[in-house]
């Protein structure tokens, strides 16, 4: 199998997604910025959205993708990989220098140019190969310029999967703001801030398309290190807010890579994926391979062991 193949959207190999409640133990406060809404009675609001006839907190999905490409930066960088911030002329895309050796492109060019010559003489595919071979695991995950995100992240609301509005409440802290430069009160220092008090369960869903095994155990990583409470979501977490559980974790995997054995999960890039067997964890429902609580952990740490092989395997390929 071409190890490109994962990278394009014109062909689909895998389709997985992880569902489940994101559950504040202590205080979450994901804001709306520094402007109260109309009518606030705080200064630092909640963000809410009208779900029926109710306004509800919720954590957008833009956060969430925020996070977990944060994180998959520091994770990847701990372990020798270069990587891009992402921003705008910072990724891989727009900065980054290749020498191209193609017949009739060679020269050095910046990515961005060299995908863009290529697209415009209709060589899709060659374009794919360039930024494959050069771009970041970030960008090749969460996308760049001219390059769609791999991974959706939906936006997590209090909500069962019929529907319903699960329970919330919202409380308010006083704080005050402390000036850096003489460790004294500053002037007009009180200010409101709310947040959801802990117990709400937030529905999320993440969804991926053609990622390889090890791609989806860094994603794996990255949950369990929210689960554990080494990650924190949201805003305040220096004052102790943002601590959550995962509860009623899922996973569903449509694998079209391998359509006999329903107990592998298959490589999707030679040389750097590995195969994985969970035909002690997986169930079968509509033909799609199930994981769900203990198996669904089970199953991220065997994934989160082939993302650690492969973070070896890509550091080695570039020396």
């Amino acid at each position: 199998m071409k190890s490109t193949l994962w990278t394009s959207s014109s062909i689909i190999l895998r389709e997985a997604i992880f569902r489940g409640y994101i559950e504040n133990i202590s205080p979450l406060r994901i804001g709306t910025g520094r402007e109260p809404p109309l009518g606030s009675r705080v200064d630092l609001a909640v963000i809410r959205i009208k779900y029926g006839e109710s306004d509800i907190p919720y954590i957008p999905g833009s956060s969430l993708k925020g996070l977990f490409r944060c994180y998959a930066g520091r994770i990847a960088s701990s372990l020798g990989l270069d990587i891009c911030s992402g921003l705008s002329k910072e990724n891989c895309i727009e900065t980054k220098k290749v020498i191209c050796r193609r017949e009739g492109y060679e020269g050095e060019y910046i990515l961005k140019n060299l995908i863009d010559r290529l697209l415009r003489d209709k060589k899709s595919s060659e374009a794919m190969e360039e930024l494959f071979k050069n771009a970041c695991i970030l960008c090749k995950i969460f996308g760049a310029m001219s390059y769609k995100s791999k991974v959706i992240f939906s936006d997590a609301y209090p909500i069962d999967d019929n529907g319903k509005i699960l329970s919330f409440k919202f409380g308010s802290r006083t704080g005050i703001a402390i000036n850096r430069r003489t460790g004294a009160v500053a002037e007009r220092a009180l200010y409101e801030v709310e947040y959801v008090e802990p117990g709400c369960k937030f529905k999320f869903e993440i969804m991926c398309s053609n990622l390889p095994n090890y791609v989806l155990g860094l994603l794996g990583l990255i949950i369990h290190m929210i689960n554990n409470g080494e990650i924190r979501v949201g805003g305040f977490t220096s004052r102790g807010y943002g601590l959550v559980k995962i509860n009623d974790l899922r996973i569903y995997v449509k694998d079209f890579a391998l359509k006999e054995k329903k107990g592998i999960l298959p490589s999707l890039e030679d040389g750097i994926d590995e195969s994985i067997d969970v035909s002690d964890l997986v169930e079968i429902r509509d033909d799609l391979l199930y994981f769900h609580d203990d198996k669904a952990w089970s199953l991220i740490n065997r994934l989160e062991g082939v993302w650690y092989n492969a973070a070896n395997k890509i550091k080695s390929s570039k020396k």
